[in-house]
């Protein structure tokens, strides 16, 4: 997604007059980076509002841990050969997610409140589809409990590698 992770920022305030004086008010800042990407504290209000890591649950630390997750998996998805998932499944999958959304929901309000256009979601579900594509190589495509619990270890390891054991 646009904002989901490619700005380089160390922080962002805006300086607002006040009647005695202006006040200092952050609009942006870095969280974390995983690798050379950055993630926003506006990515996480993007992927909060648009429930785009609803397995995260709606903490700021726990959508920051998905989406330094997603970050890590996404490096490793990279490593490996692999075709691009076609346009029909990109669809498919975001159809899936509007889906998940209450009948009446203005989702194009949402995603201009969010900042995100079409083409960042459809970037953002390619890459779930790229990620699922990579888990099912390295781990199989039979989802029982031994293999949620090797993906864990993996993710585990991976965040280790990174100096991302916090969480």
């Amino acid at each position: 997604m646009r904002r989901l992770m490619p700005y380089l920022m160390t922080g962002a305030l805006v300086s607002i007059a006040t009647g005695a004086g202006a006040q200092q008010v952050e609009i942006d800042r870095t969280l974390q980076h995983v690798g050379a990407t950055p993630i926003m504290l506006s990515d996480v209000r993007e992927a909060r509002l648009l429930k785009l890591v609803p397995e995260a649950g709606g903490t700021d630390d726990a959508i920051l841990t998905a989406l330094e997750n997603r970050l890590l998996m996404l490096s490793e998805a990279n490593r490996m050969p692999g075709a691009e998932p076609a346009r029909d499944l990109i669809a498919a999958r975001r159809q899936a997610w509007r889906a998940t959304w209450p009948a009446g929901t203005d989702v194009p309000a949402l995603m201009v409140s969010a900042g995100t256009t079409d083409q960042d979601l459809d970037g953002w579900f390619r890459d779930d589809l790229r990620i699922a594509t990579y888990l099912d190589q390295r781990f199989g495509q039979q989802v029982d409990a031994t293999r949620t619990k090797r993906i864990s270890e993996w993710l585990i390891e991976l965040r280790r590698r990174a100096n991302l054991i916090r969480r």
